[in-house]
């Protein structure tokens, strides 16, 4: 097998993964998961915090539709503009679990460190692609 085809067989692989990382969001938006408790969070205060979101639902459809997007751009093989769609919200998961919930380490954070991870691996893959974004106008 060559090198190109291994990296087409890595990416399909990366992005079925990605496509069930963000699935799982939006169906928990519309009740299909139950409500998280206090036992998947190192910390009161990750759990407090969730509470609030779970509460304030109107995070929960942002980020569904979101996602979303991304699924559909993914399907319509704009990847490169879905990783930026979800980019912020990987961020802020990772975030969430360095600051609030006890580490990157810990069990609740291993989806979003493989989300975060993949969303890395595809910027990478496309960074020629946006190289676009970091030129200066030259308009006189």
């Amino acid at each position: 097998m060559n090198a190109q085809k291994i990296k087409k067989i890595i990416n399909v692989v990366l992005k079925v993964v990605l496509c069930l990382l963000i699935v799982t969001p939006i169906l928990g938006a519309f009740g299909i998961f139950p409500q998280p408790t206090r036992d998947l969070y190192n910390t009161d205060i990750a759990f407090e915090f969730i509470n609030i979101l779970m509460q304030i639902k109107y995070i929960n459809y942002i980020i569904s539709i979101v996602f979303l997007l991304a699924i559909l751009l993914i399907i319509t093989k704009r990847t490169a503009l879905a990783i930026l769609l979800i980019l912020p919200i990987s961020v802020n998961i990772i975030a969430f679990h360095a600051f609030l919930d006890g580490g990157l380490f810990t069990p609740g954070a291993i989806m979003g460190n493989i989300l975060f991870l993949i969303n890395i691996y595809f910027l990478w893959q496309n960074r020629e692609l946006y190289s676009i974004l970091f030129k200066t106008s030259k308009n006189k």
